[in-house]
């Protein structure tokens, strides 16, 4: 019986056909796409730090909302000694620290936004701005205590701690409504600036008043309230800020902008 050999002729051409079509394709270029802009609601990392400080914010707020009770009491009342259930308990501390930190990580962010040049991957320069503002916390607060140890007895020096503490991180939880603002809605410059402007000093007024009540309790001693409190509130914030300045431009100098 004869077999029929399947004639691969026409296979072998249509294969030479398309090899020479491919060697002698010539790419024609296209119009270049528009870059799209750098923003911080597009970055992973901005907003795995966003989510972190609404956790933090859900937690004590759920938790914690005795120890705000109490806080707010201790520092509205009008007592020259603390009382013996005023004392702070661990899950007090707890709490208080997760505020501060949390104050630390929004104050970092919007200073990164408003100081750092905007471009993914550069969050090395955010973990900068939030360690200045830890930094700044943690002098301020030993420089407090150091002089309240000096010049004034034990029983002030805890209410004053608690209430500075607490005047903090009530700024965080005060700019967390800022900060989504202005990531996710594109809140303009000068409003992030009032609106910030506007809790800083809020909080300086309220220190302002507090350190009068536990410290300075007699009309005659206004001047060294106002030496006192300038000296130790008001100078350090000028400090910071040209701190921030020098570091935002060793930043720039960095990456050659």
């Amino acid at each position: 019986m004869n077999t029929l050999t399947p004639d691969t002729t026409l296979y072998l051409q249509a294969q030479d056909s398309l090899l020479a079509r491919l060697l002698t394709y010539t790419e024609v270029p296209g119009r270049e796409g528009v870059p799209v802009p750098y923003q911080l609601r597009t970055d992973d990392g901005i907003t795995t730090l966003v989510l972190l400080s609404f956790f933090i914010l859900a937690y004590v707020l759920s938790k914690g909302k005795y120890f705000l009770a109490q806080q707010a009491k201790e520092f509205f009342s009008t007592r020259e000694r603390p009382s013996f259930f005023d004392e702070e308990t661990n899950v007090d501390f707890r709490y208080r620290i997760l505020l501060v930190l949390n104050t630390c990580l929004i104050a970092g962010l919007l200073l990164f936004e408003q100081f750092a040049p905007h471009a993914p991957g550069r969050l090395w320069g955010l973990a900068v701005y939030v360690g200045v503002c830890l930094s700044y916390y943690v002098l301020k607060f030993a420089t407090y205590s150091f002089t309240n140890w000096v010049f004034f007895n034990k029983s002030k020096q805890k209410p004053w701690q608690h209430a500075y503490s607490l005047i903090f991180g009530v700024e965080g939880i005060l700019l967390f409504p800022v900060l989504l603002l202005l990531v996710y809605f594109d809140l303009p410059v000068d409003k992030k600036l009032i609106f910030a402007g506007l809790v800083i000093i809020l909080g300086k007024i309220l220190l302002f008043c507090k350190c009068a009540s536990i410290f300075f309790g007699k009309k005659q001693r206004a001047f060294y309230l106002i030496v006192y409190f300038c000296a130790l509130e008001i100078v350090p914030c000028f400090v910071l800020g040209r701190t921030i300045i020098t570091i935002s431009s060793l930043h720039n100098k960095i990456l050659g902008l």
